[in-house]
């Protein structure tokens, strides 16, 4: 995994297992197993171009903060608020998909 993002498997007691993506000072955000498919998909579509969408948004279900991405020419952008933005490149981007694909199942 990514030196910048990390993904680590929780488990919540009413969602059952959960990835928490950890990315700098950015806050957490947990995603279920159906939900982390669905971010690996879109930023997997993106980086191989097979997406012209420029922003990935999703407000997970069992976590307290969005996950957003502004979609750029040499990678994808994370943003949150209160937080300085962390730039991942396109090989940090495949890193961050496959780990939430492996966690998806």
């Amino acid at each position: 995994m990514s030196q910048i993002v990390e993904v680590a498997a929780t488990e919540h007691r009413a969602f059952g297992a959960l990835a928490t993506i950890s990315a700098g000072d950015h806050p957490p955000r947990r995603l279920t197993r159906q939900e982390a498919g669905i971010l690996s998909r879109a930023l997997t579509a993106v980086a191989e171009g097979a997406s012209a969408e420029r922003q990935i948004f999703m407000s997970p279900i069992a976590s307290d903060h969005e996950f957003e991405a502004e979609v750029r020419d040499d990678g994808v952008t994370l943003r949150a608020a209160g937080c300085a933005d962390i730039l991942l490149d396109w090989t940090q981007t495949r890193i961050l998909a496959a780990a939430l694909a492996e966690f998806a199942g």
